[in-house]
């Protein structure tokens, strides 16, 4: 996928050669938590408690976690880059098994409107960006031989989906579901992807 971005998807929109360095990183690790740091770097953590996104890898995939919000930045086109919202990851593993867009939050929000304004703007950088990769052939390609496809947004701090207002009613649903909520989002599902939403300690399971 590194050499798809790098060459196809700069080729395909007539791009000048990006400008990155460590914007990609591969692990086996049975359980990692990703942080989004404020410098524009993401960081991998094994202990629990210390990232924010969280995923299970019990069955040892080869999982590649790429730095997207840094390499659309690190290509030296302002038109470009100033014009396309883009989420903080993709994740994929090395077998046709996943590929994850993530957009990863640590926001403590009380009042709904401002929750509700902060999915909004992930699910918005979540489209636009798998809007941007689809339209490269070579990358459509790759993606249609993955056979869990999916567009998801973490917030590490709990907080209930629009469809759950009560925290106690929550709190007991999330214990239910750590798995995280699978949401519908039409746009996005047109494109052969499911939206999810994981909060707190839901964590994304990667299987065989």
């Amino acid at each position: 996928m590194e050499n798809l971005l790098t060459n196809n998807l700069i080729s395909h929109y007539a791009l000048p050669d990006p400008i990155i360095t460590n914007w990609f990183i591969k692990t086996q690790s049975i359980y990692f938590e990703i942080e989004d740091t404020n410098v524009g770097d993401i960081i991998l953590h094994t202990t629990r408690g210390l990232g924010i996104a969280k995923f299970s890898n019990v069955d040892i995939l080869n999982v590649t976690i790429i730095n997207y919000e840094k390499f659309i930045k690190g290509i030296p086109c302002v038109t470009f880059t100033n014009s396309r919202r883009r989420c903080d990851i993709l994740l994929y593993s090395k077998d046709n098994r996943y590929f994850v867009l993530g957009e990863i939050k640590n926001r403590s929000i009380i009042d709904r409107s401002s929750r509700q304004k902060v999915k909004r703007k992930a699910k918005e950088q979540l489209l636009s960006s798998l809007q941007t990769i689809l339209a490269v052939p070579a990358i459509m390609t790759y993606l249609t031989q993955k056979a869990t496809k999916h567009c998801c947004y973490f917030n590490k701090q709990s907080a209930s989906p629009a469809i759950i207002n009560a925290p106690n009613a929550f709190n007991r649903l999330s214990n239910s579901y750590p798995n995280g909520f699978k949401m519908i989002n039409t746009n996005i599902e047109q494109l052969g992807f499911e939206y999810y939403e994981y909060t707190g300690n839901q964590t994304m399971n990667l299987t065989k």
